[in-house]
């Protein structure tokens, strides 16, 4: 509490974190889901986090914060694991597959913090040396992240390691393809012995079958579904709830309601991607003012870092985030702001 109070704040994001709260806070007016705890609770941590991120003095500096998370990541894992163990899932439906999430509540999230920690912990600096520590931690959160069964994290993992390596060794592209025609020709002769050998028979890759399907409904889970509904009922809102929304803690209750009075879901759901969450829970306005607050936070860290050299393996876990936020709803998430906050720290890290 005394940094609180000596410390020195970026003005504009002070502003900028006001005016949001302020304005998720104008929807108790007409929405009486907004009266909640949960409403009590998104406000302190979400000011919580602001002041970490728009602190001049940065107390507490990102390879504490990075170590910390990891530390609640692994603790996390225990106890998905623990939990898998004494109280495994029951499965009513004979094609259920066994997805671990951890303690997240939801194996995209938990694929999620797996991809952001690789980055947070491998070099943002081209070439420069990869300590067998990182790899060791590289390796651990893959494995785990795998556990998901997760299509959004076998895509987005394969795709944003594969950035990073063409990234990484940008100056010698030549010698960059030749490895990587040799890792395939090995690849391939190696998957030929394997099917030869009639040892896939015996596997079950669970990650395969949620693939297998022609079917856009299937393949996204019914997410899209869902995003179309969500969308329809937006578009058939009056104007003020489609400039303001229905509050990030409201939203949920207010959609889920008349879900239920046309009979178009059973259960609460999500629209599980977060720019459409950011459309029905803020609107237009509240939009262009959470856009305006992230943009305040990189401006704070560029200004408190003095960084002025980027390079493009910076850019990765902003890249992850997005492609994440297609699938996730993340603005009534607390950890999701704390995990922003990291996004925005690592960008100006220089090692």
């Amino acid at each position: 509490m005394t940094q609180l109070f000596y410390t020195q704040y970026y003005i504009p994001g002070v502003i900028a974190t006001i005016v949001v709260v302020g304005f998720e806070l104008s929807h108790l007016i007409n929405n009486p889901v907004m009266y909640s705890t949960q409403t009590v609770r998104w406000m302190i941590l979400f000011v919580f986090v602001a002041l970490l991120l728009f602190d001049k003095r940065k107390y507490i500096n990102f390879e504490q914060l990075r170590f910390v998370l990891l530390l609640g990541f692994i603790t996390s894992t225990g106890y998905g694991l623990l939990k898998d163990i004494f109280h495994p899932a029951e499965f009513f439906h004979a094609d259920a597959i066994a997805r671990f999430a951890g303690g997240a509540g939801d194996p995209n999230n938990f694929g999620l913090l797996c991809l952001l920690l690789i980055f947070f912990y491998l070099p943002s600096v081209p070439k420069q040396p990869i300590k067998a520590s990182q790899l060791v931690i590289v390796a651990g959160l893959l494995g785990a992240g795998a556990l998901t069964v997760s299509r959004s994290f076998f895509l987005v993992s394969f795709f944003s390691l594969f950035l990073y390596f063409l990234l990484y060794f940008r100056a010698a592209l030549g010698e960059i393809f030749f490895r990587a025609l040799f890792g395939l020709s090995l690849a391939i002769l190696a998957g030929i012995f394997v099917l030869l050998s009639g040892a896939m028979e015996h596997v079950n890759l669970d990650i395969m079958s949620r693939f297998d399907t022609d079917n856009l409904s299937d393949l996204t889970g019914a997410r899209s579904d869902i995003a179309k509904e969500y969308f329809k009922m937006y578009l058939a809102q009056e104007p003020d709830f489609m400039l303001l929304g229905a509050g990030i803690n409201g939203y949920l209750g207010y959609y889920n309601y008349y879900f239920g009075v046309d009979k178009i879901f059973e259960e609460v759901v999500g629209p599980h991607n977060t720019f459409l969450e950011m459309l029905v829970s803020v609107g237009i306005i509240g939009s262009f003012l959470f856009t305006y607050f992230v943009y305040a936070g990189f401006k704070a860290e560029k200004i408190r870092t003095q960084n002025f050299t980027f390079y493009r393996l910076s850019y990765l876990p902003i890249i992850v985030f997005l492609l994440y936020c297609l699938s996730l709803q993340n603005l009534g998430k607390y950890s999701s702001y704390f995990i922003v906050m990291m996004i925005i720290y690592n960008t100006y890290r220089k090692a």
